[in-house]
Parts: C-alpha cells; structure tokens; sequence
C-alpha cells in the first residue's frame, strides 16, 4: 500500500458535493488535505458573499485554525465530490515529524499564498490610491 493510500485510510474521508466543511466564524481546530476532488473557499464581504479561492487535489486548507486557534476565517464547500483528509492538531505534529517534504511542501505553499496576498494588497492600495487623486 502506497504511503498516500495510508494516510487516506487512516485520516482521509469522502465528502459529498454540496457539503459545507466549515463556516466563517466557527470555532476550528483541523486543517484538510485534498486528496482528490475541489473545494471552493467563500468570505462575507458586506452583505454578499465572494469566492476566494478554489482549492483540488494535493492542496490544504484550514492550516490558520490548526496552528493558531483562530476562527474560521471563510467558509468552505466541496464543489465535486471529493477525498479529504482531515488533520487534527496532534496528527498534524506527527505528520510534519515523520516526513519533511511535506513540511517544506506546505511552507512553500504558505510563503506563496502570503505572497499573493501581497500583491493583491499592493494593487488595492495603488488603486485607492488613483481615485483619491
């Protein structure tokens, strides 16, 4: 049995299309693995409600919640039918001890995201900057 198929028998569940894994505001404390399948991340901005992001196979989220104990900032629904595993704080430590590319994976994987955030702050200030002109 290959390593991937482990962790799915252990961690991993399905998850049907439509089910909502977690809502902004709730209390969190597990991040999520994909293993196959798509996700689509969604903030209240106002009264309505954007999609961030939308995540498949191989990326992870929910990692804030697990490492800081911070509220679910976004809500988050399976949009295909998918295999996620589902990281508690405790497997997470474990997870990171026993196999360091999947550490450096997920650090570069933050360093990205932070990045592009970044950028997109960048252009926001740029732009409020223009109008205020």
């Amino acid at each position: 049995m290959k390593k991937e198929e482990q962790l799915f028998w252990k961690f991993g569940k399905d998850f049907p299309k439509g089910t909502v894994l977690f809502r902004e505001g709730e209390l969190g404390r597990d991040m999520f693995i994909i293993q196959k399948g798509k996700v689509q991340v969604r903030k209240k901005v106002g009264t309505t409600e954007k999609v961030l992001a939308e995540f498949s196979d191989g990326e992870f989220f929910g990692e804030m919640a697990l490492l800081m104990g911070m509220d679910r900032s976004a809500t988050v629904e399976v949009i295909e039918d998918s295999k996620i595993l589902v990281v508690s704080p405790d497997t997470f430590e474990s997870l990171l001890k026993g196999n360091i590319e999947i550490a450096l994976k997920m650090l570069k994987k933050m360093a990205s995201r932070l990045r592009a955030l970044d950028e997109r702050l960048e252009t926001a200030i740029l732009e409020a900057q223009k109008k205020g002109e």
